[in-house]
């Protein structure tokens, strides 16, 4: 019997991109799974692909996470199409909108500390009681690789992620003696519709600094869905989709300044790179 077998799973964030793979995933090894987003028509096409390869109950509740009062009223709905109090959470929305911090809208730059920290906390705080009556459950918050480094044009993203991370932190200690075990998970970089619409607004010189790094890889959504399954099951509080994101993650945790270095080096020479780009294009239209 798998660990995820029987268990009720809320997966918010579930209708596209690495939620809609777990959800997947979860429905291939039996669990339970209501999946939980802002729009309906993605959820209905998402809850369309998992209802074939379910072994239990599924479902799918339209939740604003940003609105306590939407997210609390979401609660009883839940819990009457798993058939019973949540096992476990995975809080996986969220979004990017690059920019430098000085031309950044202020709506976007709110908006992702809203979604992507704020949001995250609202649910947990929701379905936490009930976890906590029954002494037992799972926690995981997917944060991203920018929730433990960060880089020029995602300074309200990386904040906000980061703070998912700190949040994590916290209840990994205060929710022990409750049985409830809590993970976050750091994605890097994946396949996913939103990363197509993060890339639309991202300037020029971060593109060079992504693409000319080392480090730059692309995942697919399935194996991330996995690795974040596996380290829910396991047991683990942080986990990576791959030994790339890991290796960069224990780079800053044991050599920040030589992180820091590498990383003012990288981006001097992007913002070179575009410039000269930027130059190259001004000479071939006025030719």
């Amino acid at each position: 019997m798998g660990y995820f077998e029987g268990r009720r799973v809320l997966l918010v964030g579930g209708s596209e991109g690495i939620g809609r793979q777990t959800a997947l995933e979860l429905c291939r090894r039996g669990a339970h799974v209501v999946i939980a987003a802002r729009r309906q028509g993605p959820l209905d096409e998402a809850l369309a692909l998992m209802k074939p390869l379910a072994k239990g109950r599924v479902g799918a509740v339209a939740m604003d996470i940003v609105d306590r009062a939407s997210v609390r009223a979401a609660v009883p709905v839940v819990e009457e199409q798993l058939g019973g109090g949540v096992d476990v959470i995975v809080v996986n929305a969220g979004s990017a909108r690059p920019g430098y911090v000085h031309e950044l809208d202020d709506a976007d730059f709110d908006a992702m500390i809203a979604v992507n920290y704020a949001g995250h906390a609202n649910v947990v705080r929701a379905f936490l009681p009930g976890m906590m009556a029954r002494k037992k459950g799972d926690v995981c918050f997917v944060s991203s690789a920018l929730g433990f480094m960060s880089m020029p044009g995602y300074s309200a993203y990386s904040a906000s992620k980061f703070a998912v991370a700190g949040f994590a932190e916290a209840l990994h200690v205060e929710l022990r003696p409750h049985d409830i075990r809590v993970s976050v998970f750091y994605p890097g970089t994946t396949d996913t519709p939103g990363l197509v619409n993060e890339n639309a607004s991202k300037p020029r010189a971060v593109w060079l600094m992504e693409s000319d790094s080392a480090f730059s890889k692309t995942h697919a959504p399935e194996s991330v869905a996995n690795k974040l399954l596996a380290g829910i099951e396991g047991g683990r509080f942080e986990n990576f989709p791959g030994l790339d994101v890991w290796f960069i993650w224990w780079v800053y945790h044991w050599f920040p300044s030589l992180a820091r270095w590498m990383a003012h080096d990288e981006w001097k020479k992007a913002l070179a790179k575009a410039e000269a780009e930027a130059k190259a294009e001004g000479k071939q239209a006025t030719a």
